[in-house]
């Protein structure tokens, strides 16, 4: 009996503490203050003079509070002048008690602030975060996840129209177009009343780090309203793609843009449209993309800047993780898609990268070669950015002068190194701060120009002359 009774002991007890524990529990959860008590948790480790000194403060405070107001009232009565002596010295003795406190007490890191406290400054920096930011555009990448999948895309294999140069297809375009009874813009008479002879809007599917940003002030400078990347909706990649689905014009919501007074313009010339994401989209690489603005736009024109495929798979590598985007997000290695692509997929696998990604850029220009040649009622120009006589094909195609042709620098870390003042500037010639102008020497693989990796062991190759 002795043992059992033993055992009902152990078993009251292990219930009488839990109940205990749930009580507690019931007790702070149904308290006019749940956490009042916590509020001042963090004075425990306070020494015990502490709420001393907090008291004296208090009393210091209502102290200063009565002065103000006896001051206030002298003001008022006209009196100031006769007391003034008076609370100079009460000035004078307040100062001296501040001056024994604070060689008797060591001073002490502030308190903390109580939860209370602490919330409301929370709060009120949150509000004023709230106030400076902007509201999301409408065409903003924010609004996709990561879980957004990769969409189908082709490149076509080699065929002879690649191992073209850009003079060389250029004629063949041009003869095929005269051939079909096509007028070519650049063969009529420019009016005064636009900018360009191409007609509008001129869609630039130049892969980054191929003279997008560099075409964009060429317009910009010739009178045409141009854009590079965004427009102030959002992101002209993203705008062409949900476009694309809905069955809308490519550019529909975001081909105009405005100023402070509020006054729009149509947009004329847009460059750098695609993006890595998520999403991925371009419209020269993914289905669909292209035939869009052949269904909307007949008559625009399409611009292809291209340049030596090794010399671009130089430069874009070292700008930032695009490459590594394009694998992974946008799958351009050929992995997703199956049969459709599986040609570059092997490709891939077979190859070291730089070569897949140098037949990948070719392959790119194959295709809208093929594109311009189906669809004739748009107009296609072709220029070679290493082409001495770029700018001057340029003017013969567009009625922009030459001289609108600069070299521009994309990104913040080439200010840095160069001191620069503007992102674009005159071939062979760099603005910098204090200094009327400079020139430098271009490096042979800054285009567009990337910052490049070489430039501190280049020093040499930047130097003013």
């Amino acid at each position: 009996m002795s043992r059992l009774a033993g055992v009902r002991l152990v078993v009251l007890m292990a219930i009488s503490f839990f109940v205990g524990l749930q009580f507690q529990s019931l007790r702070v959860l149904f308290r006019s203050s749940s956490y009042g008590a916590t509020r001042l948790e963090h004075l425990a480790w306070a020494p015990e003079d502490m709420h001393v000194r907090n008291r004296k403060r208090n009393a210091k405070r209502r102290i200063q509070n009565a002065k103000v107001q006896k001051r206030n009232e002298m003001i008022d009565t006209g009196s100031e002048d006769n007391n003034s002596d008076e609370l100079e010295e009460e000035n004078s003795d307040e100062q001296e008690e501040e001056e024994e406190q604070s060689n008797e007490e060591p001073k002490r890191d502030k308190p903390l602030q109580t939860i209370d406290a602490i919330d409301e400054n929370q709060e009120e920096s949150l509000n004023k975060r709230a106030k400076r930011a902007r509201p999301l555009s409408r065409f903003n990448a924010m609004n996709y996840t990561k879980d957004f999948p990769p969409l189908p895309w082709s490149l076509p294999e080699p065929s002879p129209l690649l191992h073209l140069s850009t003079a060389e297809f250029m004629q063949k375009y041009v003869a095929v177009k005269r051939n079909m009874n096509f007028s070519l813009p650049w063969e009529q008479a420019q009016d005064d009343y636009h900018a360009t002879k191409l007609p509008l809007p001129i869609i630039s599917l130049n892969f980054p780090k191929s003279a997008t940003l560099t075409m964009r002030q060429y317009f910009k400078c010739g009178g045409v309203t141009s854009v590079h990347t965004s427009t102030q909706q959002g992101r002209i990649g993203i705008c062409m793609m949900e476009n694309m689905f809905a069955d809308n014009p490519p550019l529909q919501h975001c081909d105009t843009s405005y100023n402070k007074e509020g006054k729009t313009k149509k947009i004329g010339f847009v460059s750098d449209i695609g993006l890595q994401g998520p999403p991925c989209f371009y419209s020269s690489i993914h289905d669909g993309g292209l035939e869009a603005i052949a269904k909307h736009y007949p008559t625009a024109t399409i611009l292809l800047v291209i340049r030596n495929s090794t010399s671009w798979h130089n430069s874009i590598k070292k700008w930032g993780v695009l490459l590594h985007r394009w694998k992974t997000v946008c799958k351009f290695d050929g992995s997703y898609h199956g049969e459709q692509v599986q040609y570059w997929n092997d490709m891939h696998e077979a190859e070291n990268k730089a070569d897949y990604w140098s037949n990948f850029y070719d392959a790119h220009t194959q295709k809208i070669r093929e594109f311009a040649m189906k669809h004739l009622s748009l107009t296609y120009v072709e220029v070679q950015l290493e082409d001495p006589k770029m700018g001057e094909m340029l003017e013969y195609y567009t009625g922009i002068p030459s001289s609108c042709v600069m070299d521009c620098h994309p990104g913040p870390l080439w200010y840095k190194k160069t001191n620069a003042t503007s992102k674009c500037h005159p071939p062979g010639e760099l603005r910098v701060a204090n200094a009327p102008r400079a020139a430098i020497k271009v490096h042979a693989d800054d285009d567009d120009n990337e910052e490049s990796e070489n430039y501190d062991n280049n020093q040499n190759e930047y130097a003013e002359e």
